[in-house]
């Protein structure tokens, strides 16, 4: 706690923060958190009907004619734990556990993303001594499922010159641009029959160990994806024993790389040993392939209770088939900047529904057109299939906008305080700037934050010095923007 004397309350609003539910779609009492701290500063603030919320802050004497600066952050979070953990994400509160320089949960996502970020305009809002010109301070929800907040903003909700983004997660980068995406919903028709009579031995098969991560920041790294992962080996085995397929679940965010898939399977007895000893051998094979980036890779294998029914022929071969064949991971880099990611796909979610089994593919690209042809192909392939898909949820990307004054001024200023340079960088991940554009066609942006590692897992941490760093920045930049 030594080194971040001047972000104390940054953290301790963080802190709040972590006391109230935040998951995406669950932002209501953290955003009446957000009105509540704004009129009690006396400030202007309107809450609209998705609990995005708007404070207003008027320039402190000598700065009323500075730009009007946007300060915007995301209040939710993605809601991710280990296995065995039993916290509940709709009541408990989130641990803020410090150790040394970093500060994690308890076996859960920290929500520093975006939380951190929305910590530190609360604390500018409350900073009676602070400079700047006037100020306007944009809560959005739900972005961490599918933007919503942001979408349902209308043009004159928000004016600004520019707006600082307070979103991205590694210290001295400046983020000027960003991928846009959208959903590929697959759904295979969800046909039971009665286990067929011999097969009374049952097997629980799951893939798990892996890292996960963020579905646009780590998918450079190629980790395993343990829906494809799983889906390989149960196309494998069927070529070598008989089996009905009972069940099949992974992943639990589109914008995180399944960590963990489990399926179930009948077989006839006399096979199980057999089995048990080929599962280990692809385990083998699997922590082979995927030992630099996922070395912790395991295929657990449990007996367990038959169950009465199984899918029906065509639902194991359809869903077992598109997880085989479809592309998961990075499709293409870009031409343009060295180590950008340009399009790429995560096999997100598989999960049974009422009368399907639904896969949910996220697609992002900074090239309309590169993924206008990955979103097509996974369609085709269902078509291919006989499978419906259709795609959905749909957000722009965020163009580079060169020559920017913000942005020269914002490179300008970091590099005059701090000894390590700062860099201008493109991301796979998107923002919510793409969808602000929208609705600020004139307004320059820029993102900055601290360094938060394996957000969207459960080992996320928030560099303690960086968030003092960066505070001090921002506070700085506020001072100085012309």
């Amino acid at each position: 706690m030594n080194n971040i004397s001047q972000a104390t309350r940054v953290l301790d609003i963080f802190k709040d923060m972590s006391q109230i539910p935040r998951e995406s779609g669950n932002e209501k009492a953290v955003s009446d958190y957000i009105v509540n701290f704004a009129k009690q500063l006396g400030l202007d603030v309107v809450q609209d009907d998705v609990w995005n919320v708007i404070v207003k802050k008027s320039a402190t004497p000598g700065y009323e004619n500075r730009p009007t600066v946007i300060l915007q952050g995301h209040i939710d979070m993605v809601c991710v734990k280990d296995l065995d953990s039993n916290h509940d994400f709709t009541k408990d509160p989130i641990a803020n556990i410090i150790e040394g320089k970093w500060m994690h949960a308890d076996h859960t996502t920290l929500g520093a993303d975006n939380g951190i970020g929305c910590a530190m305009i609360l604390a500018i809002l409350e900073d009676k001594e602070q400079q700047h010109g006037p100020i306007q301070a944009l809560f959005t929800t739900n972005e961490e499922t599918g933007m919503d907040g942001a979408f349902a903003l209308k043009e004159g909700d928000v004016t600004g010159d520019y707006l600082l983004n307070l979103d991205t997660e590694e210290e001295h980068e400046f983020t000027v641009s960003c991928a846009g995406g959208c959903h590929v919903n697959v759904s295979i028709p969800l046909l039971r029959e009665n286990n067929l009579p011999g097969y009374n031995a049952a097997l629980s098969i799951s893939v798990q160990g892996l890292q996960g991560g963020h579905s646009g920041i780590e998918i450079i790294e190629q980790r395993a994806n343990a829906n494809q992962v799983l889906a390989r080996v149960l196309y494998d085995l069927e070529k070598q024993y008989s089996l009905n397929l009972a069940s099949f679940k992974g992943g639990v965010k589109h914008n995180a790389i399944p960590s963990k898939a489990v399926a179930t399977i009948t077989v006839r007895p006399e096979d199980v040993t057999a089995i048990k000893t080929l599962l280990a051998f692809y385990e083998k094979q699997y922590q082979q392939e995927f030992a630099v980036k996922d070395p912790g890779l395991v295929i657990l294998v449990e007996d367990i209770e038959t169950p009465d029914v199984t899918y029906a022929d065509d639902t194991a071969e359809a869903l077992i088939s598109y997880l085989y064949l479809a592309e998961d991971g990075v499709h293409s880099m870009s031409q343009t900047i060295e180590g950008l990611v340009e399009t790429s796909n995560n096999l997100a979610i598989v999960e049974e529904g009422t009368h399907t089994i639904d896969i949910l593919v996220s697609v992002r690209s900074s090239n309309m057109n590169s993924l206008e042809y990955l979103a097509k192909k996974l369609l085709l392939l269902a078509d291919t299939l006989g499978l419906a898909a259709v795609r959905n949820g749909g957000y722009p990307a965020w163009e580079y906008e060169r020559g920017s004054k913000l942005e020269e001024q914002a490179i300008a200023l970091h590099n005059e305080m701090f000894d390590t340079p700062a860099t201008v960088n493109a991301i796979h991940a998107g923002l919510e700037c793409g969808l602000l554009k929208g609705i600020l066609p004139n307004t320059q942006m820029i993102s900055f934050g601290p360094t938060i590692l394996s957000p969207h897992t459960p080992v996320e941490r928030v560099h303690l010095p960086s968030v003092e760093r960066v505070y001090i920045y921002l506070k700085a930049l506020l001072e100085k923007l012309q």
